[in-house]
């Protein structure tokens, strides 16, 4: 386990290197909203500045966190930019032109330099399509958040850090997996704890892929945040059991063991754009200093990051001895970028 006075100790230290942009998709709630809080505590304390952009669909929780953020660190920019539905990836792509567009307005500045990924919804919903054709479900945790890593690629590549790009959802719980069906069609494979198994998968199969192509730029990290309270366990969609078990049994007995607290958890997330995640070192290029963790690839500072809540590598070795990783490394992508063009070219996605 990373301890929290070292997480701290990394954010302070992350501050003070520059100024920073950051961007929270699914920031109007829960971990982005935690997370975002964590830079602004931060900076606080003797940071360099920082420009954040809070994408999401609910415009006075973005007004409320804001002011919230605002309290603890007056000098920050917050720009709001509301989502209606970002299951769409020609909504994503809007909003990331719309970002493109006021982070080009800073000049030579122009850049991002940590990317969180985290929008969601509810995890009991049957198989059921978008009107561009992939399941709602996976194109919240999957598709959308990956469009939206390359939509934005332009800015990440310019920054210095090299930037960060942080998928919370479910790493190191890949389970079965089912490589001609990876939209989950048949319904005989659909079911939600299938498709998240597929969507772990998915997540570092592409992100392998990306940071192949964008070796030592970029850093890509999917993380399991562990049990966070948070306003989305409060969500009407969810069945009224769950959430009457979550509220009334699962908190009071067990909450404080088997739950990361808020605060601590915005400041892990924060932490993922430290020296500690490094890009992968090429030939000739500057390693990294101190400890660093275990990629995905099973060496460190491979560039390409699964996590436990408390930073750590929960890189899932047997699931992936199961498969050619390769092999399916090309078909992930294949399959994903297809979506992607069928779906601009205004089209609906089928395969």
């Amino acid at each position: 386990m990373v301890k929290i006075d070292t997480v701290r100790a990394l954010n302070a230290a992350l501050v003070r290197k520059q100024p920073l942009v950051a961007v929270f998709f699914g920031g109007t709630g829960g971990i982005g909203h935690y997370t975002l809080r964590a830079l602004a505590t931060a900076e606080a304390n003797g940071g360099k500045g920082f420009r954040a952009y809070i994408v999401g669909r609910n415009a006075k929780a973005a007004e409320e966190i804001i002011a919230e953020c605002r309290g603890i660190n007056a000098t920050g920019q917050f720009k709001y930019i509301k989502a209606e539905d970002l299951s769409l990836i020609h909504e994503v792509d809007r909003i990331c032109a719309d970002i493109i567009q006021m982070e080009e307005k800073e000049g030579q500045d122009a850049r991002i330099d940590y990317l969180m990924v985290s929008q969601g919804g509810s995890i009991f919903l049957p198989r059921k399509d978008t009107k561009e054709g992939i399941d709602f479900t996976m194109a919240l945790m999957y598709y959308s958040r990956m469009r939206a890593i390359l939509k934005l690629l332009p800015l990440l590549l310019k920054s210095t850090l090299p930037a960060r790009v942080i998928s919370v959802y479910a790493a190191g719980i890949e389970a079965k997996l089912y490589p001609d069906d990876l939209s989950l069609r048949d319904l005989s494979h659909y079911s939600y704890s299938q498709a998240r198994s597929h969507m772990v998968y998915m997540h570092t199969l592409f992100m392998e892929t990306l940071e192949e192509q964008y070796r030592g730029k970029l850093v890509l990290v999917h993380i399991f945040p562990g049990l966070v309270p948070g306003p989305g366990f409060s969500n009407p969609e969810l069945p009224k059991w769950f959430r009457v078990v979550w509220r009334w049994v699962f908190i009071p007995i067990f909450g404080r063991l088997a739950t990361v607290p808020p605060n601590d958890c915005g400041a892990r997330m924060l932490s993922l754009a430290s020296p500690r995640y490094p890009p992968r070192a090429i030939d000739g290029g500057a390693k990294s200093e101190g400890e660093v963790a275990t990629g995905t690839d099973g060496t460190p500072g491979s560039g390409v990051y699964s996590l436990f809540w408390d930073g750590e590598s929960n890189r899932n070795q047997k699931a992936y001895a199961k498969i050619n990783k390769d092999e399916m490394k090309k078909k992930v992508w294949e399959h994903t970028m297809k979506a992607f063009e069928v779906i601009e070219a205004g089209g609906v996605f089928t395969e």
